[in-house]
């Protein structure tokens, strides 16, 4: 098999998908529906930016009870039915991208890398057309911190590629989330869209396109 040296890694909402909105009214609606009454929604305040995390803080301050593992699967599994009832508009040139990426030979590895919970996040993948690997695709169902989300996908990719390391690693995200995640890993980081471009250009990101149409590796 032939190894590649560098490996990028996607965010998926609103980096590959335009869809963190509709996440974001969906996630709260399936909150309402497991009982949850009460919660802030200013998510980006809360110290991991991560479904999992989220969920559970809000759930157990509400509920006062634990977020335990059937509580998490079936808000995930509320939250999929609202998300595969609806069209899943790409961020121009992410087909296109993960095309080339996947058919051109000596092209760099690629994974995904999501604070989404697993079958939304695999749902949103499929409904632009891109295949995954076992383990190309790491959640947050079983992690909540984004940088161990993050360094899984890597470590998961190196061992497809039958590799130690990889000379270079690239996340590609829309949001300081994954700016910080990329930062406290060590590893480069581009940025994608208008949204937060001000902001991450303030916090470090050396460049933030406006889409995926004219970037290429």
């Amino acid at each position: 098999m032939s190894k590649a040296k560098t490996l990028i890694v996607f965010d998926i909402d609103d980096t590959l998908t335009k869809t963190a909105k509709m996440h974001q009214q969906f996630f709260v609606e399936a909150l309402e529906e497991i009982g949850v009454q009460e919660m802030d929604t200013n998510f980006g305040d809360y110290l991991h930016h991560t479904d999992s995390y989220i969920a559970a803080c809000i759930y157990e301050k509400d509920k006062r009870s634990p977020f335990t593992a059937e509580v998490q699967q079936h808000f995930e599994a509320l939250l999929y039915e609202k998300i595969r009832q609806q069209p899943i508009p790409e961020i121009r040139g992410a087909r296109a991208l993960l095309q080339n990426l996947q058919e051109t030979a000596g092209s760099p590895a690629y994974c995904f890398a999501t604070g989404s919970l697993y079958r939304p996040a695999l749902y949103k993948l499929k409904a632009l057309g891109i295949s995954t690997e076992e383990g190309q695709l790491v959640a947050s169902d079983q992690l909540r911190e984004r940088e161990n989300i993050v360094r899984k996908a890597i470590d998961l990719a190196c061992k497809r590629q039958q590799l130690t390391a990889f000379d270079r690693v690239i996340a590609l995200g829309d949001g300081l989330w994954d700016l910080r995640a990329a930062q406290n890993l060590g590893i480069d980081f581009i940025g994608v869209g208008t949204k937060h471009r001000k902001l991450l250009l303030e916090e470090g990101a050396a460049t933030v396109y406006e889409d995926l149409s004219k970037l290429c590796f």
